[in-house]
C-alpha cells in the first residue's frame, strides 16, 4: 500500500514538473530589468518575485516534499 502511494504522489509530482513552462525562467537579472511589464504587473520587485523566483520556490517545495515522503516510506509507523 505504501508503495503505490510513493508511485501515485511520485508520478503526481513529475507529470507537474514536466507540465511547466520553463521559458521565462531562462536569462538573467539583466534580462528581466529590461522586460519586466512582459509579465503584467507595474512593479519590478514584484515581477520579478511573482516569475522568476516562483521555480525556485517551487524546487524548494519540491525537494521538501520529496524528503518528508521518503522520511515517512523508510521510517514510517511499524508495529512491535
Amino acid at each position: 500500500m505504501k508503495r503505490l502511494l510513493a508511485l501515485l504522489l511520485s508520478g503526481g509530482l513529475l507529470v507537474e514538473l514536466l507540465s511547466l513552462d520553463y521559458t521565462k525562467a531562462v536569462g538573467s537579472y539583466a534580462y528581466y530589468v529590461a522586460h519586466w511589464k512582459e509579465v503584467g504587473i507595474p512593479n519590478l520587485v514584484t515581477a520579478i518575485l511573482a516569475d522568476w523566483r516562483a521555480y525556485d520556490s517551487l524546487g524548494e517545495a519540491t525537494l521538501l516534499f520529496a524528503a518528508v515522503t521518503g522520511f515517512y516510506l523508510l521510517l514510517g509507523r511499524r508495529k512491535i
